[in-house]
Order: C-alpha cells, then structure tokens, then sequence
C-alpha cells in the first residue's frame, strides 16, 4: 500500500513540474501599428506588401515572419494603416488582398487573430466595414472598434 501511495505522489509531483516548466510563450504580433511585441508598420503599407514578406519570410527582429506566425499567441491587424478609401473599385481589388491575407494568416496561426475596423464615418467606410466583418465572421476572425 505504502508503494502504490509513493507511486501516486510522484506522479502527481511529475505532473506539476511538467506543467511549470512548459509554459506557452505568449507573443503579441501587430500588423499595422507599435502595439506588440513584434509588429510590422511600414509607411504607406499595402496589403499586397503583408502577403509578400509572410511568403518571402522577411525578418522582424532578427526573427522570419513566418515562424512568428506559427508562435503568436495573439495578431492584431489594424486595417486603418493600409486601407485607402478613393474608389468603390479600389476597395474591393482590397477587399479581394484582404481575403487572401486572412488566408495565409490562417495557414500560419491557429491562435487569436484581431482585426480593428476602419474608423471614421460616411458610405464608403460603413461599406467596406461591412465587408470586411463578413470576411472576419468567415476566417473565425475577432472584429475590434
């Protein structure tokens, strides 16, 4: 009986120093903005620009993109930093990148991603909200005001 209670405590004792020692490193990845602990902000950012340094594997601190990706707990994608509101248009040729971003971001990270919506007011910025919350509900993707 003695053994079989010292087997038990032992196992219980492996258990807990497992779940210490391996603790997930939670990285904060920002698309468009300073925010995280790495973040990609260029000015005048275009998406086709995102989608080419994830499939080029462009280096963030000395660290590629896409291994940043796969680790971040948490990506936050800012849509004011790269949207441009000219054209009905040039907003759906954007809308059509941004499919394509969400794509290749969820190839990458199964994790939260957050998308913060375009502020401002008139027709163009409700229509291209619109839009994009109807891609973010299609890629599980969390929409941020």
């Amino acid at each position: 009986m003695k053994k079989i209670l010292f087997l038990i405590l032992l196992c219980i004792c492996i258990f807990f120093l497992y779940r210490f020692t391996l603790k997930k490193e939670n990285i904060f990845f920002s698309i468009g903005n300073e925010r995280g602990d790495f973040s990609y902000n260029k000015e005048n950012l275009k998406i086709t620009e995102i989608k080419m340094s994830i499939y080029q594997n462009e280096e963030i601190k000395k660290t590629p993109i896409q291994q940043i990706l796969v680790k971040s707990s948490q990506i936050q994608i800012d849509g004011n930093a790269f949207f441009s509101l000219s054209s009905y248009q040039g907003i759906l040729e954007q809308l059509e990148d941004l499919e394509e971003l969400f794509k290749i971001l969820r190839k990458y990270c199964k994790e939260k991603i957050e998308f913060i919506l375009l502020k401002g007011t008139g027709d163009k910025v409700s229509y291209t909200n619109k839009k994009i919350s109807i891609l973010c509900k299609k890629y599980d993707i969390i929409i941020l005001r």
